[in-house]
């Protein structure tokens, strides 16, 4: 199946939308790790895959990631310690993608500044705040 741009960004919208509403990031994983692609952009680039409801997540696991299971964190880790984990990795992400292992896939420095920039002023300070306690 093939998905044009404007429906590869409306899944992204969503995702950044719904994983701010929920404060809950899913992935795929299993004992060797988390569920992952390959750039198809010739720089043959990891992409770790993560979606903003479950639903998604268990539509590509029955499409080829049978052994992973569904995975949840919270928004605060994806932000504050994944994400520059995986930039740290020249790891990118691929947000909301389809069974077909179609998507937007984003640096994760613009995702987390993306992320950042949508959320409400309040949660912002709210994960800013526990960030810099975790620091102290």
């Amino acid at each position: 199946m093939v998905l044009d741009r404007a429906t590869c960004d409306a899944n992204h919208r969503r995702f950044i939308e719904r994983i701010i509403e929920n404060e809950t990031v899913w992935y795929l994983s299993n004992s060797e790790g988390v569920a992952n692609s390959v750039s198809k952009e010739g720089d043959e680039s990891t992409i770790l895959m993560f979606w903003s409801d479950r639903a998604y997540a268990t539509r590509v696991r029955t499409s080829g990631f049978e052994d992973y299971e569904e995975t949840s964190m919270d928004l605060f880790d994806f932000i504050f310690r994944w994400l520059p984990g995986m930039s740290g990795d020249g790891v990118l992400a691929g947000t909301n993608w389809t069974g077909d292992l179609i998507g937007v896939v984003n640096s994760t420095f613009e995702l987390r500044e993306e992320i950042e920039a949508a959320m409400p002023p309040d949660l912002r300070q709210k994960h800013t705040d526990k960030y810099e306690a975790l620091k102290a």
